[in-house]
């Protein structure tokens, strides 16, 4: 079975089953609580006494993609094969141990973001959390051959892509989702200083740009890539704008284009080549003009739910509030995506959660990346200062600030619900949207500018009641007659909703929106501080700063436990209701870990700056 296994694959320990990962964090994880446990009864440790398969494997692999670290550990072990076997145990742990030290050294050294080993110990007690998160974007970063990532000319071989996670989305054309990419980017890659590899993405999902949009998915070649989303180019702009922070290079970095303005595939004797700015400025301009499309091959064999009418695109804005807005009740173009495949129990083909007319979060980073490119206007950096907004019988020209503004006066009055927090849509066809979901807490983050201060305080309240689970938020209100916390794929009932998992957004509780609450929270607490600064006599050293510590550590105590447990080293995609278990779930996801750390970073220079 040794030759088999060696092949390819992770290494199969007889009478416990396949470990997570091929490479030494796979026997480290189990080693470690091995060796914790004194459990020299395990069956891993059972199978080093029969023989040195486990070293042999690792040896095989390594010698195979690190040549001198192969060979080393090779002379090691050789020297150490005659040794007696209830020793090996011992010998094999402190080996992969030493290995996993000096890989952990050595990505301290290439990635400067973890070479602060002060970092979370004012929330977390010490650094090994926030270490834990940081090496998420080692886990799932790497060069697949089949990602689809479309790479500049001069580059020959694979790009570095980010998985959305593992092990349902290490490979493939399911490997790198645009909206899982730049939500879970700046966490993963701009928190860790991984300024190149985040500019890397950034250019390759630019070259993609058709529609206005930045695709959902990309084919394994990367020359098909489906564009039935909304929200995933509001993420690429929203990480080029905090990218731009650090690197204010990424705005003139050359973008070779797949796709020409009019939506043709570009020929290979006619190149269309542009700037990441220009790629901005397209998408608002094609957003204010309108945009309509059916997409490409529309049918089963695209996409086996959907029915026909789903296949139609729209995206654009409402001229009367300068909201972006799209969609239909027929497909979800947001990143609560199930479509049902239930003939029985009759929700084949429905969109559980269609979120069309204006999703909550799209219109704040529309908001966002309007403004910032006025900005960068009034500046000199962009000649771009007004665009043609479709009004519906003509097309009126209308300067970024004036739509800028007009969303910010329109928010409050058409979002805010009486009920004490924010609709998740306006202008659903759908009559979603009074749904009280986490989505408004993205919003916060990204551009609380929009919000009321005290309404924003009393919607966190609300929030934190009904929607705060363990280690992420739930979906979907308990209230709601909708509301169904457990997920499973399996389900072949005929419970319209649940069967096949149509509840994935309805209930069950997912951990990246976790972060973004957290953030909201934060601008909270914040606002309290400066309150209590400015005139209404509480003294500085009151507790207020411990008792929000305290509250972060106990909401992270769950994660750092995960983090601890989880054979792969990261943080799970969602829980059923209560923290439960889901077995559907992906046990690291890259949003997830990206999210929290992205968190953890703010939380350490807007509210604990002077402490560090």
């Amino acid at each position: 079975w040794y030759q088999r296994r060696v092949r390819g694959g992770v290494y199969h320990l007889p009478n416990y089953g396949p470990l997570a990962y091929a490479g030494i964090v796979g026997f480290y994880h189990v080693l470690e609580k091995v060796a914790s446990a004194n459990d020299t009864g395990h069956a891993l440790c059972r199978n080093l006494c029969e023989g040195w398969w486990q070293a042999d494997y690792t040896v095989s692999r390594l010698k195979g993609k690190h040549l001198e670290l192969g060979f080393f550990l090779d002379e090691v072990i050789s020297a150490l094969r005659e040794i007696p076997n209830y020793t090996r145990p011992r010998v094999f742990e402190v080996i992969i141990r030493s290995v996993y030290s000096a890989c952990l050294r050595r990505i301290a050294e290439i990635i400067p973001g973890i070479r602060n080993p002060a970092r979370g110990r004012k929330l977390v007690n010490d650094s090994w959390f926030v270490e834990q998160l940081m090496l998420t974007s080692v886990q799932l970063m790497g060069k697949v051959g089949d990602t689809g990532i479309p790479a500049s000319p001069d580059v020959r071989g694979p790009v570095e892509s980010m998985a959305a996670g593992l092990p349902h989305f290490s490979h493939g054309f399911m490997r790198c989702w645009g909206r899982d990419t730049f939500i879970a980017l700046p966490g993963l890659l701009i928190a860790t200083a991984r300024f190149d590899d985040a500019r890397k993405l950034v250019v390759g999902f630019a070259r993609t740009l058709r529609y206005g949009l930045i695709p959902n998915l990309l084919s394994e070649r990367g020359h098909r890539p489906r564009y039935n989303c909304r929200d995933a180019v509001w993420w690429w702009c929203r990480s080029v704008k905090l990218l731009y922070e650090h690197r204010p290079s990424i705005l003139s970095e050359t973008v070779h284009r797949l796709f020409y303005k009019d939506d043709t595939p570009v020929a290979a004797h006619n190149p269309f080549v542009c700037t990441v700015l220009d790629v901005i400025t397209e998408v608002l301009e094609r957003h204010a003009a309108g945009i309509e499309f059916r997409e490409e091959n529309a049918g089963r064999a695209l996409d086996e739910h959907l029915l026909d009418p789903g296949f139609d695109m729209s995206a654009g804005v409402d001229p009367e509030t300068g909201f972006i807005r799209g969609g239909s009740q027929h497909n979800c173009g947001t990143w609560m995506d199930k479509v049902g495949s239930s003939w029985e129990a009759g929700n084949k083909g429905i969109p559980a959660t269609p979120r069309d007319g204006s999703a909550i979060e799209l219109v704040a980073m529309g908001y966002q990346t309007v403004s910032w490119l006025a900005d960068m206007n009034e500046s000199g950096i962009s000649t771009t200062s007004e665009v043609a907004m479709n009004t519906g019988s003509f097309k009126k020209v209308v300067t970024l600030k004036e739509w800028s503004k007009k969303i910010k006066e329109s928010f409050e009055e058409k979002f805010w619900c009486n009920d004490g927090y924010y609709k998740d849509t306006v202008g659903s066809n759908s009559g979603c949207d009074e749904k009280l979901r986490p989505n408004q807490t993205f919003a916060m983050a990204i551009a609380p500018e929009l919000f009321n201060e005290c309404h924003m305080a009393f919607a966190l309240k609300t929030i934190g009641t009904r929607l705060a689970g363990l280690v992420g938020m739930s979906t979907l209100s308990p209230l709601d007659e909708n509301y169904e916390p457990h997920y499973d794929t399996s389900n072949s009932g005929n419970n319209y909703r649940t069967a096949h998992g149509f509840n994935y957004h309805q209930g069950p509780e997912w951990v990246w929106c976790m972060g973004f609450y957290l953030r909201a929270k934060l601008l909270d607490f914040l606002r309290q501080k400066r309150e209590r600064s400015e005139g209404d006599g509480t003294p500085e050293d009151d507790g207020f700063k411990e008792d929000v510590a305290q509250f972060y550590a106990t909401v992270l105590t769950f994660h750092r436990s995960m983090i601890s447990a989880e054979p792969y080293r990261g943080l799970t995609e969602l829980t059923n209701g209560g923290g439960e278990h889901c077995a559907g779930s992906c046990p690291t996801q890259a949003w997830s870990s990206a999210c929290i750390l992205e968190f953890l970073m703010e939380y350490e220079r807007d509210f604990l700056q002077d402490s560090f």
